[in-house]
């Protein structure tokens, strides 16, 4: 299945635009609320001084990647690009997001149904590989990618079997293809 960007659901809230691959708030899909355990591929952008204020979460794993500028994660840790911010919600956090820069932060945020207990914050590198699957960063050449799997266009174009992706698009795999191209693409190599 292919998602172009512009079939993307948007939403705009002061200072936030955000854009969703999946079913999610005032938005319904019967045929895009997941892919294994991959239920939310949000990316959004955020003007410098706007954020989200403190929320819930729990029983998911939430991934950010930072594509520019910086994530402020509550008050004390700030994430760059070419870093994962990884939450495991567990039981339950409460936590506040914003922009630490003075440009506009564009991030995309993955979130995947969990089993962890407890709650844990960790910045770490990809690859990265939690519950419900493994994330990896391909930026050129080609690449065997093992279904189930998800695929996110950041930058520039890639071929994902006989499929044209480019920024934005997002295709989910039910079978084995070979990815090629250059930019940056965000795979998932889903659990069954």
């Amino acid at each position: 299945m292919i998602l172009r960007a512009s079939e993307r659901f948007f939403v705009a809230q002061p200072g936030i635009e955000t854009r969703q691959c999946f079913s999610a708030g005032g938005f319904y899909d019967a045929s895009r609320l997941s892919a294994g355990a991959l239920i939310g591929v949000d990316e959004h952008v955020i003007a410098a001084g706007a954020g989200f204020a403190e929320h819930a979460h729990r029983g998911v794993d939430i991934v950010s990647w930072v594509v520019a500028g910086a994530l402020r994660h509550d008050s004390d840790l700030v994430v760059s690009p070419g870093k994962l911010l990884v939450q495991s919600t567990g039981s339950g956090i409460r936590h506040a997001e914003s922009n630490a820069s003075d440009e506009p932060l564009r991030l995309i945020q993955m979130t995947l149904l969990s089993s962890a207990d407890a709650p844990s914050t960790r910045l770490t590198l990809a690859p990265l590989a939690v519950d419900g699957g493994t994330f990896h960063v391909h930026r050129f050449g080609s690449l065997r990618v093992a279904a189930p799997a998800h695929l996110y266009v950041v930058r520039g174009d890639f071929d994902v079997g006989d499929d044209a992706l480019a920024v934005g698009d997002s295709s989910i795999l039910d079978t084995d293809a070979t990815a090629a191209g250059e930019g940056e693409l965000l795979i998932w190599e889903l659990r069954d």
